[in-house]
Parts: C-alpha cells; structure tokens; sequence
C-alpha cells in the first residue's frame, strides 16, 4: 500500500510542476490568437498589458481568466475602468465581474474543454465583461 501511495506522491507532485511551467510560459509569452484583446491595466506607477481572449457574446465582449495565477484580474477589479484594444480599435472600457446566470450562460459559450481545464489546474474560471465607456 505505501509503494502506491508514493507513485500517486510522485505524479501528483509532477502534475504541480507541470502546472507551474505551463503557468509561467502563458504569462510570459501571453500567445497571440484569434480573437485577441488586450488589456492595459493600471498598476501603481505603470500599465500592465495582458492579453486574453475575447469572446463576443449576446453583442457583449467577455474575457476571462482561466488559471490561479491572476494577478491581473484582481488589478482590474481594482480599477475597473482601463483601455481596451480589440479588431483594431482602442478605447475606455469598464470591466464588470460576472456571476449567477450571465456566468453560466458565457461559461458555456466559452467551452473551455477537459483539455485546458487540465493543463490550468482545474482552477475556477471568471469572467469579466468589458463595457465601452463614453469618451
């Protein structure tokens, strides 16, 4: 019984390893994709810039934050009004965080997969819907 119980250590704990790299490669190399928004965030002195995939729903633009390491959600819950760049357009918008049935309609539409809820970790997904502001 323990020789099991060390195998399922040692997978367990090569899984936590396999998480944290990929976690790291994704917010360095922040991929461009189809879809693409970034977001410039304000933070203390500076503007973060993150980019995340943006999914058009029911004429609304939604980006959410699939791992554990989301620095840059809490940032923007912070201070939700920041500039958006999405299909070649840059403007003020005010991100909004999503719950109840408008989670689980987005979610659902996102489709995050068993795939990509494995390589994040299992870790909640959250949404956050950007709405234009008036200039």
């Amino acid at each position: 019984m323990s020789e099991l119980f060390e195998i399922l250590i040692i997978i367990g704990l090569g899984y936590l390893v396999l998480l944290l790299l990929l976690e790291t490669v994704i917010w360095k190399v922040q991929p461009d994709m189809e879809g693409v928004v970034v977001l410039h965030i304000p933070m203390g002195d500076g503007t973060m810039k993150r980019k995340l995939y943006g999914l058009r729903y029911d004429n609304q633009l939604y980006v959410a934050s699939n791992h554990w390491f989301r620095r840059w959600y809490y940032a923007v819950l912070d201070n939700p009004v920041l500039e958006v760049e999405y299909a070649g357009e840059v403007g003020p918008h005010a991100a909004v965080a999503i719950g109840g049935e408008e989670q689980r309609r987005v979610a659902q539409e996102y489709n995050q997969g068993m795939a990509l809820k494995i390589a994040c970790g299992f870790a909640p997904q959250r949404f956050l819907r950007l709405d234009p502001v008036a200039d």
